[in-house]
């Protein structure tokens, strides 16, 4: 079969624009299952926030690549397989010049290890949103008024803000930042919010997909991705075969080679579908024609 892995972003890709799992795609995500490709849901939620997908879908699924790409987990088991943290002084540096600006900052961290999901650590210029995010992620969050003095270095650092605001300051911080931390600006749609999400340097969804390539020894060129958004384009440019949906940023559509019907007309299924088909043996007289 050309792809042995198929993975899969979810907000604004696997699910509708109301945040929900059409049927369809539930339904091809089985077939592909059960001919023998691997599912990897690739987010950047916390895989706290993706699990309720998981028991949606219903499968036996071996991995996750979560929070951008910074943490694989075994399914079955929600242990940690990978991790890739931000290192401690760097993820401070960079809470501090947020800090320094007025923003409330979350600072999220592996719940596998750490026992819960990080710190909403609070500022002047508190969102709406954050708490928003706060009442329905699903997350344990610390909450606190200064930098905690953490064990456990963060896998993401995030703030929420209006998509102008964020504009403005992003330049900034890239100048600051750039060949240090990875970051992405993003409309989150599950919470109607947006943000700048910074990672560690090397950390993005693609990173994530090759390093479990390497566990399962599989070759990269046999993955294909699907995706809409920025956080969504290493991967879509570096897999097998990259999918965008109808809905993607022009971005994300420039990174892929193929484009499928919007979320919310089952673009996930009609490219599974695809997937499937060009792994299908040909009949002598397909081959002819």
């Amino acid at each position: 079969m050309p792809y042995r892995l198929i993975a899969i972003d979810l907000d604004g890709t696997l699910l509708d624009s109301k945040g929900n799992l059409p049927p369809m795609n539930r339904v091809r995500l089985h077939r592909a299952h059960e001919a023998g490709v691997k599912i990897v849901l690739c987010t950047g939620r916390s895989f706290t926030e993706t699990r309720p997908v998981i028991d949606q879908i219903g499968l036996d699924l071996d991995a996750t690549v979560t929070v951008g790409g910074a943490l694989i987990t075994d399914v079955a088991s929600g242990a940690t397989l990978e991790a890739a943290p931000i290192p401690r002084s760097l993820a401070e540096e960079a809470v501090s010049w947020f800090q320094t600006r007025g923003f409330a900052v979350l600072w999220l961290h592996d719940r596998f290890v750490a026992g819960d999901d990080g710190f909403a650590i609070d500022g002047r210029r508190r969102h709406r949103a954050f708490d928003v995010w706060l009442s329905r992620s699903g997350c344990l969050m610390q909450s606190c008024t200064k930098m905690p003095n953490a064990r456990h270095e963060p896998l993401r650092v995030t703030i929420v803000e209006d998509e102008p605001a964020l504009l403005d300051l992003a330049p900034s911080f890239r100048d600051r930042f750039d060949g240090r931390l990875s970051h992405n600006m993003i409309h989150v749609p599950a919470y109607g919010f947006s943000v700048i999400e910074a990672f560690a340097g090397s950390v993005n969804k693609w990173s994530g997909i090759e390093r479990l390539c390497r566990r399962w020894k599989i070759d990269p060129r046999e993955t294909a991705a699907i995706g809409d958004d920025v956080n969504d384009i290493a991967m879509l440019s570096a897999a097998g075969m990259g999918i965008a949906v109808a809905n993607a940023k022009p971005e994300a559509k420039a990174a892929a080679r193929r484009t499928t019907a919007s979320n919310d007309e089952g673009g996930v299924a009609r490219a599974i579908d695809e997937l499937l088909s060009d792994a299908a043996p040909r009949t002598p007289a397909a081959v002819a024609n």
